[in-house]
């Protein structure tokens, strides 16, 4: 039988690596997006949070409890930082297609399901082709790339990850967010 004590101190390091790889995931994606010093003031309770777990599992590396605990716990950190990102952080991705023959057809079909677009027109290797530019929100690329791809298959589709946005057509987030 595993003694009470040592189950209480793998669980205590388990939750220790678990909320502190949480902070660890979204602090990475503060520093990427720019914010220093939200970054900065998490980066200090990460640091104390993993030096307490981490003195806990180094004073007795012979406890397999505690080596487990230490290691599930940053594995389920991770999957929950992540989580935990997708809900706080609100991001945007520029879509961008190019189609030499349905752009317009593109267009109105992003518009169709409540997103704004913007068409333009350029040279590409073989003549004149349309190119349509959307912003949305992270979890509705989905939504847009199939719509893309049902109005033309075969359309180029580039996603880029945008740092911040300033005004722009959003309908579909104004009438949720209200």
């Amino acid at each position: 039988m595993v003694n009470p004590d040592t189950l209480l101190t793998a669980g205590g390091i388990f939750v220790l690596r678990v909320v502190g790889n949480m902070i660890t995931t979204v602090r990475l994606v503060l520093i990427v997006r720019g914010q220093k010093m939200p970054a900065s003031l998490l980066a200090i309770l990460e640091t104390l949070i993993f030096a307490v777990a981490l003195g806990s599992v180094v004073s007795n590396l012979n406890n397999v409890w505690n080596l487990g605990a230490y290691s599930v716990g940053f594995a389920v950190g991770g999957y929950l930082g992540m989580t935990l990102e997708q809900r706080l952080i609100q991001r945007f991705v520029s879509v961008h297609v190019i189609s030499p023959q349905l752009s317009h057809e593109i267009a109105v079909a992003i518009r169709a399901a409540g997103f704004g677009a913007t068409e333009t027109y350029g040279q590409g290797a073989q003549g004149q082709v349309g190119a349509v530019t959307a912003v949305v929100k992270h979890q509705d690329v989905g939504t847009v790339v199939k719509e893309i791809h049902r109005v033309d298959p075969n359309a180029f589709v580039m996603l880029e990850e945008l740092r911040g946005i300033s005004h722009g057509y959003f309908r579909r987030l104004n009438r949720h967010e209200r």
